[in-house]
């Protein structure tokens, strides 16, 4: 009995990773909460499977190697550092991620250890990756422009992007499925049918690499392409396929960059500096002074994102959310600690990749067949671990879910084939060990469960509140593919009325996310403002919630802009004055900020002052068409010698209110 349920668990578990595998890069590769909480709620069923595993398993024996260890300390580490930071909801949000990744590595080294798991889930990476590049190659050639009703962002029509919404995404998991497809194909033990539909896959998974038209997802597939190569070429039984698959990629690569010219525009761009428009750069920078402010544990995971504003370059007036660079985002959010446990569990796994090799390699003398789907496992599967981290410099992929469970799925079944070369990686932590095992795991799953019931709440109620498309303002904050679904299934229009309702209920199941209280401030200021002059209440009403947000996010300057708006729409120009101080030391190069300091600077008739934060700031940081007609409306006021003197009046007027001196930021202008 307790070997059948075992069996059963173990198959479920495989089941279970397989599903993961799949709709993980299918759902805009989990980047979208509704996406990503199905992971969770999968990773909590596999956690409890294998607590059942513990007590029905003869003899319950635990795989611990070397890489353990780190990945072990880096989520203690996790646990700890999310403890003390600025923001407590972006710190929450990363520690979850962080949980649910450790939780798949542990769970596939000790369950994915049957003969076939790591072949199966080889062939699954293979086949999405088949599916989503000849959907690139399709989108590239007709440009359709959805992925699952969700509209691309401009910058990215024309290229290749599967059901990612970002092109290097599709390149990134493309780079580490094509090296298993090849392997598998040149050394696996698998039927000639299955071999020549494995190479046609690995053809198409490189032509969707080019039409992704990704610089880093391009050179990386070169470079692991040559690696692959070189590996095989040192092995006596395959040196000859090695030296044919060299010669048809060159010939392939060779077509491929005659016939795609947008591919080279695109790399030429990189060579005429003025034509750049790759904000990477100013990102890397901006990580790099945030580094400097904590070295050792980091500014806090997730917070590149919050404190970004306050390095800002006047260029970027986009929120970039991720440094483009996963090893500079680890060392800004988790400090040289963090980056450095990463660093420790990479150095053990080639050690242990380094074993297993020595294992894996048949003397000169030895016969027998030479195919392998061992040796064709460790093979492409350590070419597409060394192929991620090699786009991770351009990229922000261990940011994306889907990507980050592949890898981390590669990576904890390349530590589990140490098992075939020594005995020693093997504990049996014994009973006592088994309760704190179940202990461990209990606590996991219960925590994981309420934050997913709490994130799912809070995502429903979003999605319901911008079903209809009624608002605007929700685009940075809702998840666009649950709305989406949600609209295709049960089409509604909501109400303004209900969709404040709706989004009470969202700030009720997650009070600490101040995207949703600043959402719910903005959307009752907007509405305010279609009402008419008279509406104060929903001024006062609007001020209430951007309120909240200041506590929760202190680095955040939109919040405060919309405190000093709403404090100036109700004749409370003094109190407003802090509120947009707070807002220029929080992000200094920020047009909309500009122009909201200009409109203030012209309650308090302070006209000079905002003549020069909207020709200096506003127009410069970013020339909208509102700062436009903004600048031209005062230009035309100043050149009125009665609104001058009756601005003057009123700078007399408000200096009994407020406390202006000769340097206050207000009056200085943009620097």
């Amino acid at each position: 009995m307790g070997e059948s349920v075992d069996t059963f668990c173990a198959r479920a578990i495989l089941l279970i990773f397989l599903v993961i595998l799949a709709w993980g890069p299918m759902a805009f590769g989990a980047k979208y909460p509704a996406a990503f909480l199905v992971i969770q709620a999968l990773t909590v069923a596999a956690l409890a499977l294998w607590v059942v595993r513990f007590w029905v398993q003869r003899p319950f024996r635990l795989l611990w190697p070397p890489i353990c260890w780190a990945v072990l300390a880096f989520v203690l580490y996790a646990v700890a550092r999310c403890q003390w930071v600025d923001v407590e909801y972006a710190g929450r949000q990363q520690l979850v991620r962080v949980l649910v990744y450790g939780a798949l590595f542990f769970l596939a080294l000790n369950n994915l250890n049957r003969k076939r798991s790591a072949t199966l889930v080889s062939l699954m990476l293979v086949a999405v990756g088949f599916g989503l590049a000849l959907l690139a190659v399709f989108q590239f050639a007709l440009h359709p422009t959805p992925i699952w009703g969700v509209p691309l962002k401009e910058q990215y029509l024309g290229r290749g992007s599967g059901t990612f919404m970002n092109p290097n995404h599709l390149a990134c998991l493309l780079g580490m499925t094509v090296p298993l497809a090849l392997a598998f194909t040149v050394m696996g033990r698998v039927s000639a049918t299955t071999r020549v539909l494995l190479a046609y896959g690995a053809v198409v998974m490189l032509a969707g690499i080019a039409v992704s038209i990704s610089r880093g997802g391009i050179m990386t597939a070169i470079i692991t392409m040559v690696v692959f190569c070189g590996v095989l070429l040192t092995q006596r039984d395959f040196w000859r396929p090695a030296l044919a698959l060299l010669c048809v990629l060159t010939a392939l690569g060779v077509g491929a960059a005659s016939q795609f010219d947008s591919i080279q525009k695109r790399f030429q761009t990189m060579i005429v500096r003025d034509n750049i428009t790759d904000y990477r750069p100013y990102y890397w920078a901006g990580a790099c002074q945030l580094f400097r402010r904590a070295p050792a544990w980091g500014i806090g995971p997730g917070h590149f994102d919050v404190e970004f504003p306050s390095v800002r370059p006047m260029k970027v007036q986009d929120r970039p959310t991720y440094v483009h660079n996963d090893y500079l985002n680890t060392l800004c959010d988790w400090g040289v600690v963090g980056l450095g446990l990463i660093a420790a569990a990479c150095g053990l796994l080639c050690w242990s990749l380094w074993q297993v090799w020595q294992s894996l390699r048949k003397p000169s003398h030895e016969l027998g067949s030479k195919f392998s789907d061992r040796s064709a496992f460790v093979v492409g599967a350590a070419i597409g671990v060394l192929a991620v981290m090699l786009h991770c410099i351009v990229e922000f992929n261990m940011q994306i879910p889907a990507l980050a469970v592949t890898a981390v799925t590669l990576m904890a079944l390349l530590a589990g084939q140490t098992r075939f070369a020594t005995e020693r990686y093997w504990i049996n932590p014994g009973r006592l060990g088994k309760i704190l095992l179940t202990a461990v795991a209990a606590a996991l799953l219960g925590y994981l469960s309420a934050q997913g019931l709490r994130k799912g709440a809070e995502t429903c109620w979003l999605a319901r509140a911008n079903a209809g498309n009624i608002m605007d303002t929700a685009s940075g904050f809702v998840d666009p593919m649950l709305t989406s679904w949600l609209d295709l299934i049960h089409p509604q229009h909501n109400t303004p009325e209900s969709v404040i309702t709706l989004l009470t209920k969202a700030h009720e199941a997650e009070p600490m996310n101040w995207e949703t209280d600043y959402l719910l401030g903005e959307y009752i200021w907007q509405f305010g403002l279609l009402e008419g002059s008279d509406s104060l209440d929903r001024a006062r009403q609007a001020l209430d919630w951007y309120a909240r947000v200041i506590p929760l996010n202190r680095f955040d300057a939109c919040a405060p802009i919309g405190c000093g708006m709403c404090l100036d729409r109700l004749g409370r120009v003094a109190e407003a004055t802090p509120y947009f101080r707070t807002a220029l030391r929080n992000d200094p190069h920020n047009g909309f900020v500009a122009l909201e300091v200009a409109r203030h600077c012209i309650e308090l008739g302070e006209l000079a002052a905002a003549k020069k934060w909207l020709e200096q700031g506003a127009l410069r940081y970013s020339a909208t068409d509102v700062a436009v007609a903004e600048t031209q409306n005062l230009e035309q006021l100043m050149a009125d010698p009665l609104y001058v003197a009756a601005a003057g009046l009123l700078r007399t007027n408000q200096g009994r209110h407020w406390e202006g001196a000769a340097d206050d930021p207000l009056l200085e202008g943009p620097k």
